[in-house]
């Protein structure tokens, strides 16, 4: 079965959007930034849709392409990486990811705002933008295998 393109699409669009609001964030200092309810109230919930959405393709593809549906979203990723439509590494830090989506939604009182800060500004932008890259990649796999 394919993956549906407008869903597919539309969570694309979640990610890139936030990913360019959380962007924002970069040339502030760390300090002004844990000073800042706002700024981290706005990181927050972008972060929040930007990791959602990665799940939600993540369960998607997993329904469609292999006919299972994880225990838990962290186990998504790593489900695609074990059936090889997904970079084990990049499958091992979106999990990370998902786990820290779990304690913004569910925990957000024990949230460490420097780990915020350090995700928002390092590395983990791109590993949703390369998350990105490698479902854009299956969709056309997908659509070649059909025609």
């Amino acid at each position: 079965m394919t993956l549906d393109p407008e869903k597919v699409y539309a969570k694309f669009r979640d990610i890139e959007e936030s990913i360019e609001r959380l962007k924002a964030f970069k040339d502030i200092p760390l300090e002004s930034f844990l000073r800042d309810s706002d700024a981290k109230d706005i990181a927050s919930f972008r972060l929040i849709v930007a990791t959602e959405a990665a799940i939600d393709l993540c369960l998607h593809i997993s329904a469609k392409m292999l006919k299972k549906v994880p225990g838990e979203y962290a186990a998504c990723f790593k489900l695609l990486a074990d059936e090889g439509l997904l970079d084990p590494a990049l499958a091992s830090r979106l999990s990370e990811m998902a786990r820290f989506r779990n304690l913004l939604v569910h925990r957000y009182w024990e949230i460490d705002y420097r780990k915020l800060y350090e995700i928002i500004t390092g590395h983990d932008l791109k590993d949703l933008q390369d998350f990105v890259g490698s479902v854009g990649k299956l969709m056309k796999e997908s659509n070649e295998l059909e025609n």
